[in-house]
């Protein structure tokens, strides 16, 4: 296995990581918010479910980008 140290990181790359940390961000406050949603409506459903489901996917689908574009630049 490469060193981290050698670890190459393209202007895309970067780009895609400042991407997964803003989505993490948004995904963490649409939890926070459903958290706090269910503490006070325990029998209603949570109204931004499709938008926590649309960051989840989202994140998903940046982290195996980024995994290829790693991949391709370091193994």
């Amino acid at each position: 296995m490469q060193s981290l140290k050698n670890e190459i990181i393209t202007p895309e790359m970067k780009e895609i990581k400042l991407m997964i940390a803003q989505t993490v961000a948004q995904r963490n406050s649409l939890k926070k918010q459903m958290q706090n949603w269910y503490d006070e409506h325990p029998r209603e459903h949570f109204p931004s479910m499709r938008d926590l489901m649309l960051v989840d996917a989202t994140l998903s689908k940046l982290d195996s980008f980024y995994k290829r574009l790693w991949d391709y630049n370091n193994l």
